[in-house]
């Protein structure tokens, strides 16, 4: 939506659900991290590690970030399980990178995509909307699944079931809203198809973006074992303490992912209050934002003037970016030094100064709606990995971001070896 109004209408409809006290407190989040935690990622990690196999984690992070989204939006029964379900995992995330390299021309200039595709010359190729095609259908398969949920008023018992939290709650607001699908405005799409579409961007955002914090923050710790062993450190502070039982055998740990019965979480206040963690996160997420591209706005209809720049009229498009924003070296001193102290040591007045630099989640009624969801989802799973294991790098041939909006790895893949610690 370019338009400033009927975003910001549609913003508060979902806002509530991803602010930062209801994720906190959500026992429908807890359900979902406790399940994903120790009967997903953790077993599989230990697995690896029983079996002496390096990992790549940038498969596993985009794995455990579509589960954690898609339960959230439409319940953890009819989200994904792409950490176990390792093939259907791989085929999701493998035609949806397929679709990256053509999102500029559809986003940037979809009146000249239209004119060329209407001269038999696609810029796109038609193999691109094929996908866009499976993902929408399979879209609409997971809302359709929700709904039944949503309309299934039985106590969920058991730990495989959560409500549909961000479905139901962006149903019921759509519904009563003036945005309402039945609206005589014909630009607005029928009802299934406006939610499934607003729900398709939060589960791509959702996945890739955490997927690749998560990855270049493991990287870091990688190379900078001293720092892991500080993080070790504060997270072993937890109580109860993110802990995954070693003495098992692999066919015990296999059956146990049934359920999550005998595994308690820390409260996500604890985790959220540990500052090194916090630290290594903001930092990791300075110096390689998922989406280094620039955030495109509108000038209002009044004149404005940005920083120093003479006045600009209305309807002129203006940008930033947080590359540019994060590697200022007056506020990020060695800023292509990966250095999370700088975040604990600088003064107050520093901290506030590096806050307001600080773009990996954009800002004003623009900002990421689903930042917090985000950062407890990446808190809890660094934590649960670096309280059991440590980590060193095997192969980070083309770590480098690639140069686009989202960036992750140019090589697509990071392999780490796992041990116990």
């Amino acid at each position: 939506m370019i338009e400033s109004k009927p975003h910001s209408i549609r913003k508060r409809m979902i806002s509530n659900v991803y602010s930062k006290s209801f994720v906190q407190s959500s026992p429908q989040v807890q359900k979902i991290s406790q399940l994903i935690i120790f009967s997903r990622l953790l077993p599989l990690i230990d697995k690896a590690v029983i079996e002496n196999r390096p990992l790549d984690v940038l498969e596993i992070n985009y794995s455990s970030a579509m589960d954690f989204i898609t339960a959230f939006i439409f319940g953890l029964q009819n989200g994904t399980n792409f950490l176990q379900e390792v093939i259907a995992g791989r085929h999701w995330l493998e035609i949806y990178q397929s679709r990256l390299p053509y999102r500029f021309w559809n986003a940037e200039l979809p009146g000249l995509v239209s004119f060329f595709h209407k001269l038999g010359i696609p810029i796109v190729p038609r193999k691109v909307g094929a996908v866009d095609i499976e993902i929408e259908d399979w879209t609409l398969n997971k809302c359709e699944a929700a709904k039944i949920s949503m309309a299934d008023s039985s106590p969920r018992s058991s730990s495989h079931e959560t409500d549909p939290v961000v479905f139901a709650h962006l149903s019921t607001a759509l519904r009563a809203s003036k945005l309402k699908p039945s609206s005589p405005d014909p630009k607005l799409l029928p009802p299934d198809l406006n939610i499934a579409s607003e729900l398709l961007d939060h589960l791509e955002a959702g996945h890739e973006t955490s997927g690749i914090a998560l990855t270049y923050l493991m990287y870091e710790l990688s190379r900078h074992p001293d720092i892991q062993g500080k993080l070790r450190s504060e997270l072993l502070t937890l109580s109860p303490p993110l802990l995954c039982d070693s003495s098992r055998t692999l066919s015990q740990q296999q059956r146990s992912n049934k359920n999550t019965e005998g595994h308690l979480l820390p409260s996500p206040r604890s985790i959220d209050a540990l500052p090194f963690l916090h630290a290594t996160i903001i930092e990791t997420l300075r110096l390689h934002p998922p989406i280094p591209g620039p955030q495109p706005r509108i000038t209002p209809s009044n004149l404005t003037s940005l920083v120093s720049s003479p006045p600009l009229p209305p309807g002129i498009r203006a940008s930033s970016q947080a590359y540019t924003l994060h590697r200022n070296p007056r506020v990020f001193p060695s800023p292509l030094t990966w250095n999370p102290s700088r975040w604990l040591d600088a003064s107050e007045a520093h901290k506030t100064e590096m806050g307001r630099w600080f773009w990996a989640f954009g800002s004003g009624g623009r900002m990421c709606v689903g930042s917090n969801f985000a950062m407890q989802e990446i808190k809890l799973t660094v934590a649960s990995v670096y309280s059991n294991f440590q980590t060193r790098i095997v192969d980070d041939g083309g770590i480098e971001q690639i140069d686009a909006y989202t960036a992750g790895p140019r090589g697509k893949r990071l392999i780490l070896a796992f041990e116990r610690v």
